[in-house]
């Protein structure tokens, strides 16, 4: 029985669980940024997994790549779909309505979702101050608990599993969706500020995160080493007299200032000082997310 395991990821979080996850079913790891410029997206495996980070989940949660490739997937009533969102904050808060929203998107693109995972992980920006309720910081046992979490996943996946707890988390989204409602204006407004849009704009969120590059900056640190234009898995960054220029098809994932060698970049979501990439990747594993087809493990 074949495996196929998609991934999108920008600080490494999701890479380590779609290479774990790829390991343990002996399945194919395969960057989605890879394939995303085919027109379709054709499979026969009988297992596909997507991992993919969380980001905004009270907008949507979806990474707007991610929502391209699943749009593009074709599929089939055989196949055991399943999802691993990694997010970096309470898990029941940024990944259930994350995942909720992938499952409807997978329908109706024509597939079914099977089974829905999600593993907390350090958060890419390391900003938990805006977080209400306290929350564990300590990375170590982040990553001990994430990995006994992905072994759990692996069973599961090998025996086709499908969701567990459906009622619970329907009705937990359904009273987190008030609180979801408030908490979009102000990120719009957010939004609209880093796209450096006027502020009576009416683009959506799907129309100003791309935009959002117009916030991030180098500083006279950088070389014009051009890694960031390599390391960005969607090809957003161009080298302009020796200094790169954003392509305003940003998806907000932070590879170009995590990666940038020479800590020049800034990005508006990161404090100056704070970098954060998962200590298990190396950067040579993130410039072969959109420059190869797929790993064979």
């Amino acid at each position: 029985m074949s495996t196929e395991i998609y991934y999108f990821s920008g600080t490494g979080n999701s890479l380590v669980v779609a290479r774990r996850l790829a390991e343990k079913t002996q399945g194919k790891l395969i960057a989605i940024a890879s394939v995303i410029e085919q027109e379709s997206i054709r499979t026969n495996a009988d297992r596909i997994g997507i991992v993919f980070p969380s980001y905004l989940a009270h907008l949507y949660g979806i990474p707007l790549i991610v929502e391209r490739f699943v749009k593009k997937l074709r599929y089939a009533d055989s196949q055991y779909i399943f999802a691993v969102c990694t997010c970096g904050g309470y898990q029941s808060v940024n990944a259930l309505p994350t995942l909720k929203n992938l499952a409807r998107l997978i329908k109706n693109a024509g597939g079914k979702l099977s089974a829905q995972f999600s593993v907390r992980l350090p958060m890419n920006n390391l900003d938990y101050d805006h977080i209400p309720v306290p929350i564990s910081t300590d990375q170590e046992k982040m990553f001990e608990i994430a990995q006994r979490k992905i072994e759990s996943i692996s069973r599961r996946i090998l025996r086709r599993k499908r969701d567990k707890h459906r009622i619970a988390k329907s009705l937990f989204n359904l009273l987190m969706s008030p609180m979801y409602y408030l908490m979009r204006k102000p990120c719009v407004t957010a939004l609209i500020k880093y796209a450096k849009e006027p502020q009576d704009s009416k683009l959506t969120f799907r129309e100003l995160i791309p935009l959002s590059d117009n916030s991030i900056y180098v500083d006279e640190k950088c070389n014009g080493c051009a890694v960031c234009t390599r390391v960005c898995p969607v090809n957003n960054i161009k080298m302009v007299n020796k200094k790169p220029v954003w392509q305003n098809h940003c998806e907000m994932c932070l590879a170009c200032a995590e990666w940038c060698p020479e800590k020049a970049i800034h990005h508006w979501s990161r404090a100056d000082g704070i970098r954060y990439h998962h200590p298990a990747v190396k950067i040579a594993e993130m410039l072969r997310q959109s420059n190869s087809g797929f790993t064979n493990l």
